[in-house]
Formats: C-alpha cells, sequence, structure tokens
C-alpha cells in the first residue's frame, strides 16, 4: 500500500491519468507525455492538497465554527496560518473502487456523522478519459441520513504547462465585470510575478480556466459551471502550476450561508467538471 493508497491508471489516446484512492485525488495527467496538471508520487503525501476531492465544504470554515438550525459546532482547525477548517473531510480518506476500466473508475466513500459535522454523506465520483476531450468528473452526494445536511464541494486541481514557471504563463478567467483591475484576467495576459490567492464569482454558464505557455507551445484548461472559482499561483509549490478550485459556494459559506445546499434526506446533488489541454 502506497501513501495514496491503490494507483489507477486510465488511457485514452494522447492522454494518460492517474488516479489515487487517497482523496480520489488526481496524482497526474498528462497529454503526449507533457503534463497538464502538477503531478505527485503516489508514495508521498502531497502538498497543499493536490488534485483532491473537497467535501463536504470547499475552502475554508473560519475558526472551524459554524451554526446550523441554531445549534453551533466546532471542526477541528487544520489550517493554523489561516485558524480555520480546511476542505472538507474526506481529502484524506481511502475511497473504494466501484469499478474501473481502461478509460474510467468510480471510487465511493461513507462519511458518517461525528461532532462537528453530525450528517451521512454517502460520495461517489466517476472519473472518464476521452481521446477528445480530455478527463472529466461527476462527483454525487447523497444524503443518507434523516436530517437536511448543510453541503458544499470543490476540486483542487493545479494547472500546469509541463511545469513552466506560473510566472511565464498567460492567463484567461470566466469573470463577472465586478473584479479589481490587478485581478481582472477576463482578456489573456501574462501572469508574471503577480501573488494571486482569490476567490471569484464566475459567469455562470459553463466556463473555462485557461492557462497558456508560449514558450512550451501548449494550453490548459479547466471546465465547469460552479459558481465559484478559487485561483491560487502556487506559490507554496514554487509557481509550477496554477492552482485553478471550481466550487458550489465561497469560502465560509457554512456561516455565510451563500450558495450552501442543504441536502435534504435521500436528496442528491451533483457536481461536474473537465480538464484538458492542447
Amino acid at each position: 500500500m502506497q501513501k495514496s493508497g491503490k494507483t489507477l491508471v486510465l488511457n485514452a489516446g494522447e492522454y494518460q491519468a492517474k488516479i489515487v484512492t487517497v482523496g480520489a485525488g488526481i496524482a497526474e495527467l498528462t497529454r503526449r507525455g507533457r503534463h497538464l496538471v502538477i503531478p505527485h508520487h503516489p508514495d508521498d503525501m502531497p502538498l497543499a492538497h493536490l488534485g483532491k476531492v473537497l467535501v463536504p465544504w470547499p475552502n475554508r470554515i473560519a475558526n472551524g465554527c459554524y451554526r446550523y438550525d441554531g445549534v453551533e459546532y466546532q471542526l477541528a482547525i487544520n489550517d493554523r496560518a489561516s485558524q480555520s477548517a480546511i476542505h472538507g473531510l474526506l481529502a484524506w480518506r481511502d475511497w473504494q473502487i466501484c469499478d474501473c476500466s481502461e478509460t474510467a473508475v468510480t471510487l465511493s466513500v461513507f462519511l458518517p456523522p461525528h461532532y462537528g459535522y453530525p450528517f451521512m454523506l454517502m460520495t461517489e465520483i466517476r472519473y472518464q478519459l476521452d481521446a477528445e476531450t480530455g478527463l472529466s468528473a461527476c462527483i454525487t452526494t447523497t444524503n443518507p441520513g434523516d436530517t437536511a445536511a448543510p453541503y458544499g464541494a470543490g476540486v483542487h486541481p493545479y494547472l500546469t504547462c509541463n511545469l513552466a514557471s506560473t510566472d511565464s504563463c498567460e492567463l484567461t478567467l470566466p469573470l463577472t465585470a465586478d473584479v479589481p483591475p490587478a485581478l481582472d484576467y477576463r482578456k489573456s495576459r501574462k501572469i508574471g510575478p503577480a501573488q494571486i490567492d482569490h476567490t471569484f464569482k464566475t459567469t455562470g454558464a459553463e466556463w473555462e480556466v485557461r492557462l497558456v505557455s508560449q514558450q512550451q507551445r501548449m494550453a490548459v484548461w479547466l471546465r465547469s459551471a460552479q459558481p465559484w472559482l478559487q485561483i491560487y499561483t502556487a506559490d507554496k509549490l514554487n509557481r509550477k502550476g496554477l492552482a485553478a478550485e471550481p466550487m458550489s459556494c465561497p469560502p465560509d459559506a457554512f456561516n455565510s450561508g451563500l450558495d450552501v445546499v442543504l441536502l435534504a434526506p435521500g436528496e442528491s446533488h451533483r457536481f461536474s467538471f473537465t480538464l484538458g489541454g492542447e
């Protein structure tokens, strides 16, 4: 057994993906042998939540504390720098393999109630690799319990143009007009030395984040239709890529209530995204 659990290798045309069972994570995605996401070795504990699934909340809950239905709950603080509970409860769980083929794999995990989150969830993710469209994924979470559960989802891939420096890459983001000029990447422009760690409201319909390297003569993209997007220039990873995290709700949503899903008993929520390159 490796630190990231089992590794499942998918192949389709010029694409190859390596999915690990711990965190249902994307450990590697290549096209023509060139990296489209920052990879990690399956026997390493990946830094900065590389490729992980973020359930039942993405991003952070301030002080690990929130109120729901008149009751206050306290989660473990697992990000000391921000004094917050970060990226949900499933990123370091070993998911079960439901089925696997040359081009697809389905993983699932049961989240039992505990003191900080006393709700039951069953989450499944299906990865599908296609020779034309790249790696697509759909996360489906169902509430098998008898009470409604506050819920959000996200994923944490780091786009990269074959590990070229982020400084040399051009970025295009699917943003609404209401963004500070320094963060306005609606039109493609070079990132340069800019340090970005910011949550954006997206355009709503299916959108695309695109990272382009003229030096590498390649582009990589992430597509989704989620309403929120976290962008981070991977300063903790030597700026070899860019975290592009689609999210169903923004940071600290369990406190603000903004776009939190109240998942009723028997109800399911779906979240999808696609990664590819040219």
